[in-house]
């Protein structure tokens, strides 16, 4: 119970950071050699390149004024070993603008490897699939 709860503050920062555009933060909670696949199917290689990209992202949400509403629900933790958990999370995006003034609600599934490494869990893999 206590590793589950650990992993669900992991990923309260993680929606915080994201919200606040805290990208600096946010690349925090991942391993260096992350890898990141993006609902488009676009690989990030190492977290470097993952900060980068979604700070580029996150650059046109706030010229575009996008409501910061993204949330997250942790479908389920599988501890595989004391230091490896697999990690599967619902998340929406209420209000988030489109096109004519439009907005509508996106939502998505993440599947996540996490480490626990010197203490602290880290994200080492995302795949995230949009299934709005």
């Amino acid at each position: 119970m206590e590793q589950e709860k650990k992993i669900t503050e992991l990923f309260a920062k993680y929606v915080s950071y994201w919200n606040h555009h805290d990208l600096e933060n946010w690349g925090k909670l991942f391993t260096e050699n992350t890898k990141f696949i993006t609902w488009s199917g676009v690989m990030y290689k190492d977290n470097a390149e993952n900060i980068e990209q979604h700070r580029k992202a996150h650059q046109t949400l706030l010229a575009q004024n996008q409501h910061m509403t993204y949330h997250l629900s942790i479908l389920n933790i599988s501890l595989i070993r004391d230091d490896v958990a697999l990690v599967y999370a619902a998340w929406d995006w209420k209000d988030f603008k489109i096109e004519n003034s439009r907005t509508a609600t996106r939502t998505g599934i993440l599947t996540m490897l996490l480490l626990k490494e010197n203490g602290i869990w880290l994200i080492r893999t995302t795949q995230n699939t949009r299934t709005s």
